[in-house]
C-alpha cells in the first residue's frame, strides 16, 4: 500500500537547511555533484514518461516515476552544491 501525500512528513523546501540533512540520509557517502549529474540526465520528463507506461500496463497507475520526489532531490542538490 502506498502513502497518500497526508500520510507523509512535510518536507523542507529544497534550499532551507534541513533539505542539506534530508540529502545526507539519502545519499550517505554518494557524491552530491556527481548524483546530481546523473539526475539531471536520468530524471527528465522522457525518462519520467518511460517509466509510467510499465507501471500502467501493470496496473499500478502512473505515479510510479516520482517525478515530483526526484525534482525536489535536484532543487535541494542544486541548492545545497552551488550548481
Amino acid at each position: 500500500m502506498r502513502n497518500t501525500a497526508a500520510d507523509l512528513p512535510e518536507e523542507p523546501a529544497p534550499e532551507q537547511p534541513e533539505a542539506a540533512q534530508v540529502l545526507c540520509e539519502l545519499l550517505g557517502d554518494a557524491g552530491s555533484v556527481t548524483v546530481l549529474e546523473r539526475l539531471r540526465s536520468h530524471a527528465t520528463d522522457r525518462v519520467a514518461r518511460y517509466r509510467e507506461l510499465p507501471a500502467v500496463v501493470k496496473g499500478t497507475g502512473p505515479d510510479a516515476a516520482y517525478r515530483e520526489e526526484f525534482a525536489w532531490v535536484v532543487a535541494a542538490l542544486e541548492a545545497h552544491t552551488g550548481s
